[in-house]
């Protein structure tokens, strides 16, 4: 009765453990794209200095009210696309 009640968990403790392992690489994945990302922002922040400076010269604002606007469009992404995750 024991053998057939460990059998029977035993694809439960696979998908389990299958859950995990996906999870652990996905977070491991995450943080690498993360890491290359600061890097590339750090290598390349004088020329994104010089394009905000620009656009928001060309838009006619600061370049804090500019940066306000992006940071604004950009959490406007992050919920349109968090609503459309729930759908």
């Amino acid at each position: 009765m024991k053998l057939q009640r460990f059998m029977l968990s035993l694809p439960n403790f696979d998908n389990q453990r299958l859950i995990f392992h996906a999870a652990r690489q996905t977070v491991r994945k995450a943080e690498m794209a993360r890491l290359a990302v600061h890097e590339w922002l750090n290598q390349h922040d004088s020329e994104l200095e010089e394009w905000k400076a620009k656009t928001a010269s060309e838009l006619g604002i600061s370049v804090s009210e500019f940066e306000k606007q992006l940071l604004d469009a950009a959490n406007l992404q992050t919920k349109s696309r968090t609503r459309e995750d729930d759908t």
